[in-house]
């Protein structure tokens, strides 16, 4: 076991992007895409990939502050420290991790072949999501091992059965035949907009509002340019935040976030085109593979969350929710954390709901909003349990010992696995 810890240990030590391309090319070999376009469909993917985590995370760089400025100006606080990713060190790093991901695996492929699911889960770095509630189940029953490898199973299983609901969906919107997202809240957000997209079109005035990119650009013309769209927003947000700034730093700052917000509406959509440049004719040879030898199959090939941020509409909802949230978390009764790190899963839950808003970006707002408030209760309620985890684990330990209290939406606020601590926290 020393051995397959290390090992996975040093996989997940290369990242998302190199784990992707390896496991790309590794499939294309498998399934006889030939060598050549397996390695340059997986390096290209990889390539589009890091592009893709640079671009968002600079503009979350850029906004986080701006958004935590805004709420310090408006005398918004709460008790909880939002860690939010942080919890990608309990899920690399609790004693089990390496047992959930070999059992994951021989599930998956048990699953697949049994026809229980046509999700092949091949993107390994998406484990995390249910590693990290295997690291709180183990933490909440007292260090058990097998129990926090059986949740994260069970979570990560659900995943799969999700993604087979939701992967036409995504193909279709995004033009990338073949794949599905398992992941995480990101695939449940497409559970969570189904109905809710329906009542919203039966809305008289919000189901006739063509408030899609191109609807807002035919309308409004230059302000409806993703650039410039996306300028004006950051400018907006920027003033609220460093409206009473001094001088000529208020106004650097202001326009520095409008510029950012404007390069990462108009780059996004690049990486991702990228992406589907690489991993589209891979997905479609294992298609076209599993169609000739097994003629009632159809596979989709898991990859990250990320390949759903292309289209404009996800940014431009992932800009107006930002302040939206944070002040909806500082009004809602009994919510302890302010989401502001926790702010960085946003585009992803909006990259899940544009293809069933069809891109719609008032629609998309008006799911999200209601979305996230389960996450804000369920992390404030589980924070003592997630604390637990992070003390166990010897993480954070100089701000547990003065008393605070850490908490996150992704894993924290989880919906699925919110009701899977609270099963498997009976056998405390």
């Amino acid at each position: 076991m020393g051995f397959l810890s290390t090992a996975v240990g040093w996989l997940l030590g290369l990242g998302s992007s190199v784990i992707v391309m390896i496991v790309l090319i590794i499939l294309g070999l498998v399934f006889r895409v030939g060598w050549q376009k397996a390695v340059r469909g997986g390096i290209t993917t990889g390539v589009g990939l890091a592009g893709l985590f640079l671009v968002v995370n600079v503009i979350i760089s850029a906004l986080q502050p701006a958004v935590a400025e805004m709420a310090t100006r408006f005398g918004l606080t709460k008790t909880i420290v939002d860690v939010n990713w942080a919890d990608a060190g309990i899920a690399w790093g609790w004693p089990g991790v390496a047992g959930l991901i070999v059992s994951l695996l021989v599930v998956n492929i048990l699953m697949v072949v049994l026809k229980m699911t046509k999700t092949l889960w091949t993107d390994v770095w998406s484990y995390w999501h249910g590693s990290a509630l295997a690291g709180f189940v183990w933490a909440a029953t007292g260090g058990n091992v097998f129990l926090g490898i059986l949740a994260g199973v069970l979570y990560l299983v659900a995943g799969s059965l999700m993604s087979d609901m939701t992967a036409k969906k995504y193909q279709e919107f995004n033009d990338m035949p073949g794949i599905g997202v398992p992941c995480g809240t990101t695939v449940q957000a497409s559970l969570f907009a189904m109905p809710v997209v329906w009542l919203l079109d039966r809305v008289p005035g919000i189901k006739d509002w063509d408030a899609s990119p191109e609807g807002i650009k035919k309308r409004f013309g230059l302000v409806g340019e993703p650039g410039v769209l996306g300028f004006l927003l950051g400018v907006i947000i920027g003033i609220f935040a460093y409206g009473t700034t001094a001088g000529d730093l208020g106004l650097t700052k202001i326009l520095g976030l409008g510029m950012n917000v404007a390069v990462m509406m108009m780059i996004l959509p690049r990486m991702v085109s990228i992406i589907a440049e690489g991993i589209v004719p891979i997905t479609m040879s294992i298609v076209q593979y599993m169609r000739e030898r097994f003629k009632d199959r159809e596979i989709y090939v898991a990859v990250d969350c990320a390949v759903l941020l292309g289209h404009p509409a996800v940014m431009a909802s992932t800009i107006i929710l930002f302040p939206l949230l944070v002040l909806l978390a500082a009004a809602l009764p009994g919510v302890n954390m302010l989401p502001i790190a926790s702010l960085a899963v946003v585009p992803f839950w909006a990259g899940a709901v544009v293809p069933y808003t069809k891109g719609n970006v008032i629609k998309t707002v008006i799911v999200l909003l209601l979305y996230a408030i389960p996450f804000m209760y369920f992390s404030t309620w589980m924070v003592d349990s997630q604390t637990e985890a992070y003390s166990m684990m010897g993480q954070f330990s100089e701000q547990i010992g003065q008393g605070l209290k850490l908490g996150s939406w992704d894993m924290g606020g989880d919906i699925l696995g919110f009701f899977i601590r609270q099963i498997f926290g009976l056998f405390s």
